[in-house]
This record gives structure tokens, C-alpha cells and sequence, in this order.
């Protein structure tokens, strides 16, 4: 009896604190709210936090998140624009969010364990310079990290993702994310520096590709796209994509020093096929291409395009340039009923248009070779051309 009476009290004990650290681990009614390092420090016993972690907007200095390996919610700190530096050691997974939006003084997030997140939202980090993220990342729903101090993504190393949106980056000089071979959703880089050079050499398939303001882009691997690839206002000169042999719109627009695009492969472009203010192009050949479901729209200083393989333009076609481009192989397709759609081909053009009526128009030229009238192209529509070919393609599909 004497024995009980000590043992009973202790076992009491212990189960109330089990039950207080279970409590303290659960934050899937309400967020667990961390105002200093002592609460963090009292979460150190938590293997697993089952829900969300935010810390507060008034926390300071540098927090480490010492013992948690999990958090099956988000992990969160918006708006903390005093935090230095933000770790957590041993955390190996984030099931839902890793959110850290307006944190001024941010310089290091060490987190040496991490390899899956549910999403990464970052913005407005803009003393983060790199990521001390030992094992890496390799999986997430979704990424995007915009205005940013980051100078690189290593520690990003992801087999596949949903949408991947850098933005706003001005730091940023190089991503080359070796292991990526699928983008479900968009991928999307602008408005980073403009000496950001980009690699994606394993990349096979995509939905929709945005490239704006990079002086660099491999994509050696890329094969399909369900969706757009468009190129805009870059600064490389030569665009090569050997293997891709499907897309839907294909846009090309304002690069100004683009002088040579190699798409040796390329045989569909399910929607629109756009070039346009790529001042520096004067040759295009894309020798495998046969149909492109929506219209064909270039406008610059071609003195040669060959489409060789044509077989069926389903929207239209606007070809005006500067050049001295020859128009007869393109009026045979026209009169052959290989293009569908309203035909224009102007060479010697001072000023070319697009079919949106973008740039100052042009209806006439010192050798014209159009077998219809610059206005039934511009009467095809006033929003932009792809969105206008996009809309085409999609009638056209309802009614095969």
C-alpha cells in the first residue's frame, strides 16, 4: 500500500502530462500560434503537429522549431517582417502550405531535412539570398516565390510539380532544376534578371511555358506541351527545342535579339503560331511542321520562311514583313485549301502588323502578294491573337 500510494500519484502525473503535450501538439481546430523561441521551444516534445503552425506577426529575431519532424497542415508566417532567421532541424514534411509572405529582415531558412511540401508560397523575402535546405525538396504540389533575394534555387530539387511561378526575382541569375521531367500546370518565369539563365534538361512534358526576361533557355528534353509556349521581350539569341514535337499556341514576340529558332521536330501546334517584333529574325524553318490548328500569324523581317511539311492551317493566315520574302509557295497552300482560314502575305511591309492590328498599320507595300485585303484580316478580331486562335481551335475541335 505504501507503494501504491507513491506509484499511483506518479502514473497520474505522467498521464497528464502525455494528455497536455498531446493537446500541444494539435493545431488542426486552431492554429498553433508562436509569438517567441519559448513557444517554439515548448512544441520540441512534438514529433508530429497534427494541423497548422503560424507564427505571429509581431515575432522577432530567429526562431528554431527544434524536434517536430512533421506538420501535417501549413507552416506559416505572414506578415513577421522582423524574423532573421527561421529554422527547424529535424522537420522532414509539410502536408499542406510552407507560406512566408513579407518578412523583411529574412536572411536564412535552414531546413536541412525538408523534402516534401504541400505548397511553397514565398513573396516579399527580399534579404533571402539562399536556401540551407541540405537533402532538398523533391516533392511539392506547387511552387511560387516571387521578390526575392534569392540568387539560385538549390535545395529545390523536384521530380515533379504543378505550377512553377518565379517572379519578380531580381537576384536571380540561375535555375537549373536537373530533376523536374514533369509540369502539370504553368511554369512561368518573369520580370527576374535579366541575365537569369534557365535549364531544364530533363523536362519532357508541360502544360503551359512562359519565358520573359531570361538571357538564356535550354530545354533539350521537352516533347509535348498541352498547353501555350510563349516567349516574350527575351534577350538570348538563339531558341532550340530538338525534341519537342507538339504544342498548343506557340508565341514568339519581342525578342529582339532572337536570330535563330530550331524546331527540327516540331509536326502540330494545336492552337496559334505567333511571331512577331523578333526585329534580329529574318529566317525561319520548322521543317517537320504539318498542321497547326489555329492561325498562323508572323509579323517582322523574314526574308525566308519554308514550312516544307504543311499540310493544314485551320484558322489563318497573316504573314507581312519588311523582307523580301517570297509569297507564292504560301498562295499555292492557299489556293490548294491547305490554309483555311483568311489569307494575307505582304513583303516590303514598312510597318507589319499582326491579325489583332497590333503595331501601325500597314495596308500597303511596295510588293504585295496578298490575295485578300489587309482589312478582312484585321476584321478577324480585336482580342489578342492567341486568345482569338485559341477560340478558333476550340470551334473547330467541336465540330470534328
Amino acid at each position: 500500500m505504501a507503494i501504491m500510494k507513491y506509484i499511483v500519484p506518479a502514473l497520474l502525473a505522467s498521464s497528464l502530462a502525455f494528455a497536455a503535450n498531446s493537446d500541444n501538439c494539435d493545431g488542426s481546430s486552431k492554429p498553433i500560434t508562436i509569438q517567441n523561441q519559448g513557444d517554439a521551444d515548448a512544441l520540441s516534445n512534438c514529433e508530429t503537429i497534427q494541423g497548422d503552425i503560424e507564427i505571429d506577426k509581431n515575432t522577432s529575431g530567429s526562431i528554431t522549431l527544434n524536434g517536430i519532424q512533421q506538420i501535417t497542415g501549413s507552416l506559416t508566417a505572414d506578415g513577421a517582417a522582423n524574423i532573421s532567421s527561421l529554422a527547424a532541424p529535424q522537420l522532414a514534411s509539410i502536408g499542406k502550405t510552407f507560406k512566408l509572405n513579407g518578412i523583411i529582415l529574412l536572411t536564412t531558412l535552414n531546413f536541412d531535412e525538408l523534402t516534401e511540401v504541400g505548397q511553397i508560397d514565398w513573396a516579399a523575402l527580399p534579404n533571402l539570398q539562399a536556401l540551407s535546405f541540405a537533402k532538398g525538396v523533391t516533392k511539392a504540389g506547387s511552387v511560387s516565390i516571387t521578390n526575392t533575394g534569392l540568387t539560385s534555387l538549390k535545395g529545390i530539387e523536384l521530380d515533379t510539380v504543378g505550377d512553377f511561378d518565379l517572379t519578380a526575382n531580381t537576384a536571380l541569375s540561375e535555375v537549373n532544376v536537373n530533376n523536374i521531367k514533369n509540369c502539370t500546370g504553368l511554369l512561368n518565369f518573369a520580370a527576374n534578371s535579366n541575365k537569369l539563365d534557365v535549364s531544364f534538361p530533363n523536362l519532357v512534358s508541360a502544360v503551359n511555358i512562359t519565358f520573359r526576361n531570361t538571357s538564356s533557355v535550354s530545354v533539350p528534353s521537352l516533347q509535348n506541351l498541352t498547353g501555350q509556349l510563349g516567349l516574350f521581350g527575351n534577350s538570348f539569341s538563339d531558341f532550340a527545342a530538338p525534341n519537342l514535337t507538339k504544342t498548343g499556341d506557340l508565341v514568339f514576340d519581342n525578342n529582339e535579339k532572337l536570330s535563330n529558332v530550331s524546331l527540327p521536330k516540331l509536326t502540330t501546334v494545336n492552337g496559334g503560331f505567333q511571331m512577331s517584333s523578333n526585329k534580329d529574325l529574318t529566317s525561319l524553318t520548322v521543317p517537320e511542321l504539318k498542321t497547326i490548328v489555329g492561325a498562323l500569324d508572323f509579323s517582322g523581317s523574314f526574308e525566308n520562311v519554308s514550312l516544307p511539311a504543311l499540310e493544314q492551317v485551320k484558322g489563318g493566315f497573316n504573314l507581312q514583313t519588311t523582307g523580301t520574302l517570297d509569297c507564292s509557295p504560301f498562295e499555292k497552300l492557299h489556293s490548294d485549301h491547305v490554309i483555311q482560314g483568311v489569307y494575307h502575305c505582304d513583303a516590303h511591309v514598312a510597318k507589319p502588323t499582326t491579325m489583332n492590328g497590333s503595331g501601325s498599320s500597314s495596308s500597303s507595300g511596295s510588293a504585295s502578294s496578298s490575295t485578300s485585303s489587309g482589312a478582312a484580316v484585321s476584321n478577324m478580331g480585336k482580342a489578342p491573337a492567341m486568345g482569338l486562335t485559341a477560340i478558333v481551335c476550340g470551334l473547330l475541335q467541336l465540330l470534328m
